[in-house]
């Protein structure tokens, strides 16, 4: 029976969090936790020994952390302490397979890979069969003082936090803005965020060198792949690019693929960041202040009204929630899941603020419009200045949108109910 559960922090700042939030609900559930620290190696390995007991103990992480090796965990010529203690390793994978390849080999044998996107699953268990595919889990949110119902009208004593991930390799998120309400005999207001968003961004010229890092030839065809899904932003990058590579060299086997695939994450990160700069674009553009969270803002192209483009840096995830937790409007580009959920769509409805968002298939199941998101597809661009402006202009509609998707998301998507369904998971395979 499985009593006994550990973690990871020390690593990326928000999966850190995330884990933190699941850490919570699974010792409501009745299991002890440990948290192995990756910065604290050397002192944590001897406490993660005296904490093991075999077939009692599983591993629960986010991106291969505790999986890489690492030296406190892995040895060269004996392997993993995992294989040595037979212990279960679920690892939820953050983002899409094709960036975990080189990761994907030499892994624990009772190593159980989740995905947080259902085309995202689908992938993962044609291209690597080799390995248990556990399910389907998608991201979560978190608010911090859910369930206060106050109206952000003014935002006065707006209540809530939430956290916000980013795509894989991120090493934080969040933001502080030095805007806080001055302090004095009367405590002022908290400031108001009309618009915002929170995540990096990655000017298109970075990409560059990726693109013709082999030759004319490779770069035409690369570029060929991203004028496909810029033309058609509701299909996958590997629907994309598996066709195009098809129809280049004909059919290849899977395992030659994936190395493919896993090459061209550049195309990913190059989509995402052109529909995320193209997101703020619009809006500052169109006059409406955008407060952006995170690296690389202050590069975004074609900004004719930089005074709209409040910048503010990277920073940890709950002062992060905390800025969240005071917008009007949170606006999302989603990191292509297709047929999944990013955390921040989560996040910012359970502290009060509109998503306003691009569909993916899995969240217009869970979430229908008005139901604290407001959809914009991605082809559809220009209309988002006059969606956003509406949500501002409408304080109790704005605050009824919010009310009607909080009850939805604190019910089926915090990392409570995550925990909830690993733990699930973890006794139904202790028990074959």
């Amino acid at each position: 029976m499985i009593k006994r559960i550990v973690m990871m922090e020390g690593g990326v700042e928000t999966l850190s969090y995330f884990s933190h939030q699941m850490a919570g609900e699974f010792q409501k559930l009745g299991y002890a936790v440990f948290f192995y620290d990756l910065k604290q190696e050397e002192s944590s390995a001897g406490k993660l020994r005296k904490f093991i007991r075999p077939r009692e103990t599983v591993l629960v992480t986010f991106n291969f952390q505790g999986l890489e090796k690492e030296a406190g965990v892995y040895r060269e010529g004996i392997g993993y302490l995992w294989d040595t203690y037979h212990i279960p390793c679920y690892n939820i994978a953050a983002d899409h397979p094709y960036f975990y390849d080189d990761r994907l080999k030499d892994l624990p044998e009772k190593y159980r890979h989740i995905s947080i996107d259902r085309r995202q699953k689908a992938y993962f268990e044609e291209f690597y069969p080799e390995y248990v595919s556990r399910g389907f889990l998608p991201l979560a949110g978190t608010g911090l003082r859910q369930g206060e119902d106050e109206a952000k009208t003014g935002k006065a004593g707006a209540q809530g936090t939430a956290v916000e991930t980013e795509e894989a390799g991120a090493q934080g998120t969040a933001v502080e803005t030095g805007e806080t309400g001055a302090q004095g005999a009367a405590e002022q207001a908290a400031p108001c965020y009309d618009v915002i968003l929170t995540g990096n961004y990655t000017k298109l010229s970075f990409f560059e060198p990726y693109i013709n890092w082999i030759n004319e030839e490779y770069a035409a065809f690369y570029r060929g792949i991203i004028d496909d899904l810029l033309e058609h932003p509701a299909c996958t990058v590997e629907e994309v690019a598996l066709a195009h590579c098809e129809r280049e060299m004909g059919k290849e086997p899977n395992d030659q693929l994936r190395i493919a695939l896993h090459k061209m994450i550049f195309i990913d990160l190059y989509v995402r960041n052109y529909w995320r700069g193209k997101a703020v674009r619009t809006l500052v553009n169109a006059g409406i202040p955008v407060h952006v969270v995170g690296k690389g803002w202050e590069e975004l192209e074609d900004v004719r009204h930089p005074e709209c483009l409040k910048l503010h840096p990277q920073t940890d995830s709950v002062t992060c929630l905390e800025m969240l937790a005071d917008a009007k409007v949170s606006l999302n580009v989603m990191p292509w899941f297709k047929d999944g959920a990013h955390d921040r769509v989560f996040n910012s409805i359970l502290n009060g603020a509109v998503c306003v968002t691009d569909p993916s298939c899995y969240l217009e199941e869970e979430l229908h419009e008005g139901d604290g998101v407001c959809y914009v597809a991605l082809q559809d661009m220009d209309a988002l200045p006059e969606k956003v402006k509406d949500l501002l202009q409408n304080d109790s509609g704005r605050n009824e949108i919010v009310r009607r998707g909080r009850a939805i998301v604190e019910q089926k998507h915090t990392w409570a109910q995550r925990a909830k369904t690993l733990a699930a998971w973890i006794a139904e395979d202790a028990a074959q």
